[in-house]
């Protein structure tokens, strides 16, 4: 017999294939039901809404981006290799995870409902503190504190997602080459 955090997972498994498959406005409680076999109240018994159930998902790509930028933390010494690769890792998951990008950075989820979600995301926040702090200490980056830095950094890369996502890659604009806009964000912050 399955227990009740298999079929939680599974719930959440299966509303991620729908997402993925016909974006977020595709997501029912009756339809996850049917999915799984199981009655639309049977799912409340698991999420209350789908927003707690939203939020679940979103709390989970914050931990796979996190796990995805950590495994550079580990691997990578040069600390401007490091910020390239991780604003390229947070770029393309960005792009070829769009409607989960849109619910974890364009919706406003209430922290105090949320938590988990709150805190995995500040935690990402952190990544980019952690891989600014040690450059900024040995004075490689511009003159800012690294929290101050986190935040243009964090600033730079959601608004090139964001523009790339919504189709803004002419090349009269500059922005056909997120990858050079990257490097040349990068050679503004590294002195």
């Amino acid at each position: 017999m399955k227990s009740s955090n298999d079929t939680k997972q599974k719930l959440i498994d299966v509303t991620r294939q729908m997402i993925d498959e016909s974006g977020v406005d595709s997501v029912s409680m009756r339809d996850l039901g049917k999915e799984m076999n199981l009655s639309r109240s049977a799912v409340y018994v698991y999420f209350k809404n789908k927003e707690d159930l939203l939020a679940a998902i979103v709390t989970e790509d914050f931990e796979i981006l996190k796990s995805r930028i950590g495994k550079l933390i580990k691997e990578i010494e040069d600390p401007r290799e490091l910020v390239y690769e991780v604003l390229y890792t947070f770029y393309d998951f960005g792009i070829n995870n769009q409607e989960h990008y849109k619910l974890m950075f364009l919706k406003q989820w209430d922290k105090n409902q949320y938590d988990n979600l709150h805190i995995a995301a500040i935690e990402v926040f952190g990544i980019f503190y952690k891989c600014l702090e040690k450059p900024h200490e040995q004075k490689y980056t511009v003159n800012k504190p690294p929290k101050q830095l986190s935040a243009m950094v964090s600033s730079f890369i959601l608004g090139l997602v964001e523009l790339n996502s919504a189709g803004h890659l002419e090349s009269e604009k500059g922005l056909d080459d997120p990858t050079a806009l990257i490097n040349s964000f990068i050679d503004l912050i590294f002195v």
